[in-house]
């Protein structure tokens, strides 16, 4: 099995066919508009979030429009804006909408997160079901643990109401603290948006008005220990695929009580029963979501790697970053209009078996990744460092230096994002790479001007 198989399943689908993507920020989107050319579909129309940081499609492939709202406080805020101006388009929007296609013809290819399931009657190619999505909620996933049998943390979900919180929060806490998650009140939350690690008297109290503004219940577990890592799967009608490990690369700070979620990285190895746990979970909890809401296409489970095993804290019914990550080492692998296809529910023959090995493999050869974050800030361009490590601290490398990584910096909506990309071939594998990215961090704030301040990594807990 080989990527150009895909591409030609694929092909039959989007050859002459036009294309909208909503897939957020312009300087994201060469790959995709590169893989579509390549399967025969015309020049697309972007819908975009933003500029962003990276390298700018040539503008001979691309029409784009922004659509989003810079400036926002956080993630969160930046894609509902953007969502919301895709579902309601303005005058602006639909101008340029009839004129690219004026039969209303053209596919949408949305972003991994979106609820959205057209554009003015254009629909979202494999667009996510309201069930499947729904099971994102934080509060009701313990429910489905439990019915299959899934070792978990133990976890109380709570209203959103001091005395309540303080009681629970008083009988979960190990020593450590606690950690709340909020509900989908207000829709749809990742990238640890509405999670708190929640700490002494003060922080019940302050962080139970946070919530109290955006939520209704809360989920309350103990702080857990560990690596941050999820594991991938792929639900197709007659099997489940089950990828490898992927570490969620996780900094805190001190005397705060966020979590800075940056990113996915395959450099980190469990010991190998965790990892085939982790892998049967995955067809289990695949299986499950297919008897039970039709679900088709990736999802993924997040947990954490503790002293006693890999303990799950949500799910994801739905791409997620990390598979990107395991198929990087096939860059012409549609990964994500695959995905697409088999949430569309193509009869195609997709081979899952096949795909999976071809995946793990390339996976387990190839690591890739390394972390990106954001900031508050001004960037108007992309700029791009080698690295090299010296002395246990990251250095901007001299036209001489063998680099082990590069470092970008540059715009976002929020402000100033920042990327760091590990060489496979210069980084040790098996190990987590959260402490290199709070390296990366650390350069940052002392040579290029950001402000990320100082980051505390994950303890490995299990050998």
């Amino acid at each position: 099995m080989t990527p150009e198989y895909y591409r030609e399943l694929l092909a039959r689908r989007f050859a002459g066919r036009k294309v909208i993507l909503a897939l957020g920020m312009v300087s994201n989107s060469g790959a995709m508009i590169g893989m579509l050319r390549s399967l025969g579909a015309e020049r697309p129309l972007l819908l975009a979030e933003g500029i962003g940081t990276g390298v700018l499609p040539a503008a001979d492939e691309l029409t784009y429009k922004v659509v989003g709202t810079p400036g926002l406080a956080n993630i969160m805020d930046t894609i509902r804006a953007y969502e919301g101006a895709l579902a309601k388009p303005s005058m602006e929007v639909r101008a340029l909408l009839d004129t690219y296609d004026p039969d209303g013809s053209a596919l949408v290819v949305g972003a991994l997160f979106s609820e959205n399931t057209n554009i003015l009657g254009r629909p979202y190619y494999g667009a996510r079901q309201p069930t499947w999505w729904a099971l994102e909620d934080k509060v009701i996933i313990d429910d489905l643990w439990d019915e299959l049998g899934v070792d978990r943390a133990p976890c109380e979900i709570v209203p959103v109401e001091l005395a309540a919180l303080r009681a629970a929060a008083g009988r979960l806490d190990r020593g450590d603290g606690t950690v709340w998650a909020g509900d989908a009140k207000q829709g749809w939350h990742g990238g640890a948006e509405l999670t708190r690690w929640v700490r002494g008297e003060d922080a019940i109290r302050d962080i139970g008005e946070f919530f109290a503004a955006r939520c209704d219940r809360l989920r309350v577990m103990p702080f857990l220990e560990g690596i941050p890592c999820s594991i991938h799967g792929i639900v197709f009608p007659e099997y489940v695929a089950a990828l490898r490990p992927v570490e969620s690369v996780t900094l805190r700070r001190p005397e705060e009580h966020r979590f800075r979620y940056c990113g996915c990285a395959t450099f980190w190895d469990p010991p190998d029963s965790d990892r085939e746990y982790m892998r049967g979970l995955a067809k289990r909890v695949g299986a499950a979501l297919r008897d039970r809401v039709g679900f088709r296409g990736t999802f993924t489970i997040d947990g954490v790697m503790t002293s006693d095993g890999f303990l799950p804290t949500e799910l994801n019914p739905r791409f997620g970053a990390g598979i990107n990550t395991i198929a990087k080492a096939y860059e012409t692998l549609p990964t994500y209009l695959l995905h697409l296809a088999i949430c569309q529910g193509e009869p195609w023959q997709f081979e899952p078996e096949q795909l999976e090995r071809m995946l793990i493999d390339s996976s387990d050869a190839t690591r890739t990744g390394g972390g990106h974050t954001f900031s508050t800030g001004e960037r108007t361009v992309t700029e791009n460092y080698n690295l090299v490590e010296q002395d246990g601290a990251y250095q901007i490398a001299g036209p001489d230096g063998a680099a082990v990584a590069t470092l970008m910096v540059g715009p976002s909506p929020t402000g100033v994002m920042v990327k760091l990309t590990l060489d496979p071939r210069q980084n040790p594998i098996g190990e987590s790479v959260a402490p290199r990215f709070a390296m990366a961090l650390e350069l940052a704030d002392r040579q290029l001007g950001t402000s990320f301040g100082p980051s505390l990594v994950a303890k490995s807990t299990r050998r």
